[in-house]
């Protein structure tokens, strides 16, 4: 099935074998307003448990136990509504079944809001003394610990209950941009080399920019961009509203700024982040070899934006249909043992993956999941070779919330953002050694090593250029100046111009790029994947040279969810993300990649 041109068909077009299984969550949308007034019912509940938490191990443990149930009937219903929501966002009742949703976890949250102060409140000792009385209660150890962790930041009862009611409010300008991005924004047609109308949409996009025609590519992003642009002032509103957002809440618990009150949810030092942009800004060398490279290849004046995904090898223009990404993944992935791969395959059989973009359906990829149920995994497939590593992404998030679903309980059955981008991109380097390492033709390996120079540049590159994008919007918002759209386009602009060199061409509308980023409404979320593919480099070449025990610790890794905090886990996996050596060795591999094509490009 191909679904790349012409007009996008309804989701009742697309064959079932195509889509999720949304059915495993829930049969009928009856079915879940039957666990809506569950859950309405079991938070009415929730006072009684007030002022009991101290009185007895066993009365800590029913507590924990309830909290746990509570999560997992929330988390489930919130599946639910928004998978059904991404399938096709022009659904009314989708869209009220997240309004809903929300309202009742944001009720949720403030019914809850006593649990915090009330076990920091207790004597010293009086949770240890607990933990050492009850085997049971022992396996919330870490979260004891993190919680305990927080005590300078969480406030008294009354005002915590007063933060969790205002979060529906707060959560507005993420609300509107969703539903703008996803369901209202359109950017009408252009014809491609070939004269045939094509709809621009986000999930087209880079397939476009993909075109060996540059007037195409042009023509595709000023299409787009001019949209956005159109949009500016408007969605500079939606991003500076929620910047604001994460001042009042960080100044409300305490923290000194909105990045620290970020990545103290994970207990990540600051200093990691700095590390991460230092080390990024100490090498950017690389990075602006790779424009130089691209522009001498395809014969131009300069690089412009709509000739970043260009293809460079025009012999290699690959078209895999969907059952042969599979194919590829599975073959790649078989390094991390047949049980990984089975599991995989049974995965994929059972209707975890959403496959084909249809008329209303959220854009890009992504892998989501919720305690007690399968993944589900939203692709927009067009048959490059960009979607299989796409495929092969996401099945990484998906394996790890398997995993750790399977192996741990309730409390540590979620894993932090610094941690799951590992697993994903763990996958994709493990794919990309098997194919370079295959019986291919010199252009097919070229084709690859762009993809893998392209994956470090839009990973590494791209999301620290982003996160200093981030910073530097919150930073001044923090000293009381304003966000307009001018002010971030300039920042956004100047970042481009520093961090590509030379011999890229900044185009006005590029600037706006900042407005169409739906990862900037997840403060301080973008480095994470710097760290994270950093860590699978180091993490994945330990599997393929089979060093000792390397498979058995990434397999461990995948298993433990959040039971101890992130940088440990990633320590014990066998990588140490303090350290700026992860990603000053990704910055040299990118260079030894530009060696191996610029010599297969002298072999002609």
């Amino acid at each position: 099935m191909n679904t790349a041109s012409g007009k996008l068909p309804p989701r009742e077009e697309i064959e079932a074998r195509f889509k999720w299984r949304i059915d495993h969550l829930y049969e009928t949308d009856e079915e879940w307003e039957a666990d809506f007034v569950k859950l309405g019912k079991l938070l009415r509940t929730v006072s009684m448990y007030r002022d009991t938490l101290g009185s007895s191990a066993e009365a800590l443990l029913t507590w924990m136990r309830f909290s746990d149930e509570l999560d997992i009937l929330s988390g489930r219903l919130e599946n639910y509504a928004y998978r059904r929501y991404d399938e096709d966002a022009t659904r009314t009742a989708a869209q009220a079944m997240i309004d809903r949703v929300n309202h009742l976890e944001a009720e949720l949250a403030a019914e809850l809001s006593w649990v915090l102060p009330e076990l920091l409140s207790l004597p010293d000792g009086r949770i240890d003394m607990f933990l050492s009385d009850s085997d049971e209660l022992r396996v919330y150890d870490h979260y004891f610990e993190n919680v305990l962790r927080r005590k300078p930041h969480t406030l008294s009862r009354e005002e915590e209950e007063l933060l969790a009611l205002s979060s529906e409010a707060t959560n507005a300008a993420s609300t509107i941009f969703s539903m703008f991005n996803d369901a209202d924004i359109r950017f009408g047609t252009i014809c491609d080399a070939d004269g045939n109308e094509i709809e621009v949409t986000k999930g087209r996009y880079l397939l476009l920019q993909e075109s060996s025609d540059r007037n195409v590519r042009e023509l595709a992003f000023r299409t787009m961009y001019s949209e956005y642009n159109r949009w500016k002032n408007t969605l500079a509103s939606m991003l500076g509203s929620h910047v604001k957002r994460d001042i009042f809440y960080a100044r409300a618990r305490r923290y000194g700024s909105t990045r620290e009150a970020s990545m103290a949810v994970h207990n990540i030092a600051g200093a990691v982040f700095d590390t991460v942009l230092a080390t990024v800004n100490q090498n950017l060398a690389p990075l602006q070899q790779s424009i130089s490279l691209r522009k001498s290849i395809l014969k131009l004046d300069a690089v412009y934006p709509w000739d970043l995904y260009a293809p460079l090898v025009k012999e290699a223009q690959i078209h895999l249909p969907y059952e042969r990404a599979l194919s590829m993944v599975f073959e790649g992935l078989h390094v991390l043992g047949s049980e990984y791969v089975g599991d995989l395959r049974s995965g994929i059989d059972d209707g975890w993956v959403d496959v084909y973009e249809n008329i209303g359906k959220c854009s890009g990829a992504y892998s989501a999941w919720t305690y007690g149920t399968h993944p589900f995994v939203l692709l927009n497939y067009t048959n490059t070779l960009k979607d299989v590593f796409t495929l092969a992404h996401e099945l990484g998030h998906s394996m790890h919330s398997y995993y750790t679903w399977k192996s741990q309980p309730p409390i540590y059955g979620g894993y932090s953002i610094f941690c799951a981008e590992v697993a994903s991109t763990c996958n994709e380097i493990l794919l990309m050694n098997y194919l370079l390492h295959s019986d291919v033709s010199r252009e097919i390996k070229l084709h690859l090593l762009f993809h893998f120079v392209d994956t470090i540049r839009g990973t590494v590159y791209n999301q620290v250029l982003f996160a200093e994008f981030e910073q530097t919007i919150h930073r001044t918002a923090e000293q009381g100046e304003a966000l307009t759209a001018e002010m971030m386009s300039a920042v956004m602009s100047e970042l481009y111009v520093r961090y590509y060199g030379s011999d890229f061409a900044m185009d006005e509308l590029f600037a706006v790029n900042w407005s169409r980023i739906p990862h900037f409404y997840r403060s301080f979320y973008v480095y994470q994947y710097a760290t994270g593919l950093s860590a699978a480099i180091a993490l994945a070449n330990g599997i393929i040279e089979r060093k000792d025990g390397a498979l058995t610790r990434y397999l461990d890794f995948l298993k433990a969810g959040s039971s101890k905090y992130s940088l440990d886990l990633l320590v014990e996996a066998g990588v140490d993300m303090k350290s700026a050596v992860p990603i000053q060795s990704t910055a040299e591999l990118l260079t030894n990649l530009l060696l191996q094509a610029e010599a297969l490009l002298a072999m002609k």
